[in-house]
């Protein structure tokens, strides 16, 4: 898994790319946690590069959002891919959180994903 994260004005743009499962959910899980601890108005998740997604992502994502909104902030999720859809569409999740194609102005995130720890793959 690769994460990126980077603060626009009031919009907190993480790109999230690669498999994200039992074995790395926890480094997406601790990184949603600390943004939403910052009272974020608006966090941005990018989806779009995510091949594999499994259950303790999910948790992160429904974590983080319940988090956002109890201090008042928003989660939404950018382009997830079929992967990601297909996933939080049949856990029935998938109601549950916005998506958006488009990202606001001051939320562009021009910076790819990167390892979270080293390897040629990410882990």
């Amino acid at each position: 898994m690769w994460l990126s994260c980077e603060v626009h004005g009031g919009v907190t743009t993480v790109s999230v790319a690669g498999e994200v499962d039992l074995s790395n959910a926890h480094l997406l899980a601790e990184l949603l946690e600390n943004v939403a601890g910052v009272r974020a108005p608006l966090v941005v998740v990018q989806l779009a590069e995510v091949t594999f997604f499994g259950a303790h992502g999910i948790e992160a994502l429904v974590r983080a959002r319940r988090l956002l909104t109890e201090r008042g902030g928003k989660l939404v999720l950018h382009r997830p891919s079929r992967v990601v859809r297909r996933v939080l569409d049949v856990t029935g999740t998938l109601p549950g959180f916005e998506i958006v194609t488009r990202l606001p102005p001051d939320g562009v995130d021009h910076r790819p994903a990167r390892p979270v720890a080293p390897g040629e793959r990410g882990s």
